[in-house]
């Protein structure tokens, strides 16, 4: 448990120093050297990381979905909530 802990911490804090390093660059503000060109470089493939690990969009994800132990549609009847 610990271990996957800090994978996650060290993805999300290179996630988001290549998104620091990107701006800075797209906004001029950097002059890319070699390891400013890894970490834009990187970024895409932190972003493929993200959608297909992490986020609501990665392959059977089923955060949106009710709950399978709960029945779902509407009742009628005298019994109905």
């Amino acid at each position: 448990m610990f271990v996957a802990f800090v994978s996650w911490m060290m993805f999300a804090f290179a996630f988001l120093y290549s998104i620091i390093v990107t701006v800075a660059w797209w906004k001029g503000e950097l002059a890319a050297g070699p390891w400013e060109w890894l970490w834009i470089g990187l970024l895409p493939v932190w972003v493929f990381v993200y959608f297909r690990y992490y986020s609501i969009f990665r392959p059977g994800c089923r955060a949106c979905l009710p709950p399978e132990d709960k029945p779902t549609g509407q009742r009628l009847g005298p019994r109905a909530p």
